[in-house]
């Protein structure tokens, strides 16, 4: 049984304040006389379930195309619920209690709940959600050595209200200071997800050659 943890694309889902969403228009339309219906799409590469490559907070990191692609398959993932609130932070504390678990894990799912205000309070999922702080990040990249990955069910890694360590969060996982990195996918859904059913978890990029990061597929096998 698979189950989707990201999110359909969708021109009107929430992004982070400021930034370009999805847009597309129609090329051909079978409904105006055309063989075919084809789309040009316009996306934005961190708008909706995507994944944040080393790239995207350290100019020395590879991009995603150029990644083995074990990178993007999961055979040990950890669902951890931290329960977080508009503008909290998971701390280093709050995870050292599962340093067993995050040692022999290859991919971290924090499930916060906050996915729950992403239809029902949009604006304020995007500019006032949860975030990691960065002591959490560096404490993952000094302990965790087998961490290919972490999910998240909210819009960023980064807190909008906390923007200067969510920029230093960003930096320690992705490998500015590190000779490893952890990949970040960042607006996920694991509403109803059964940890103990959880088996494998696959996560699938765009391959665009040239960029930081990209739009992300990600499905869980379960039990």
């Amino acid at each position: 049984m698979h189950r989707l943890l990201s999110y359909p694309l969708n021109p009107h889902a929430p992004g982070w304040p400021g930034n370009p969403k999805l847009g597309f228009e129609p090329v051909s339309l079978i409904a105006d006389g055309e063989p075919a219906n084809t789309y040009n799409l316009q996306l934005f590469n961190h708008f909706g379930s995507h994944m944040d490559g080393p790239r995207h907070f350290n100019d020395e990191g590879p991009q995603l195309q150029e990644m083995p692609l074990e990178t993007f398959v999961y055979e040990r993932p950890l669902l951890l619920d931290i329960p977080k609130s508009f503008g909290e932070l998971v701390m280093a504390e709050e995870l050292q209690p599962y340093e067993t678990e995050l040692k022999n894990s290859d991919l971290l799912m924090i499930r916060s709940g906050f996915s729950s205000q992403r239809s029902s309070q949009p604006d304020k999922y995007s500019s006032e959600g949860p975030g990691m702080c960065s002591e959490a990040c560096k404490y993952l990249m000094d302990h965790c050595p087998n961490l290919k990955a972490i999910a998240l069910d909210w819009i960023s890694l980064a807190s909008y209200a906390h923007m200067e360590d969510g920029v230093l969060a960003h930096q320690y996982l992705l490998g500015k200071f590190h000779s490893h990195y952890i990949c970040i996918i960042e607006d996920l859904n694991f509403s109803g997800l059964e940890a103990g059913k959880l088996k494998k978890v696959v996560s699938l990029p765009l391959f665009v050659e040239g960029i930081d990061s990209a739009p992300v597929t990600v499905l869980a096998e379960l039990e």
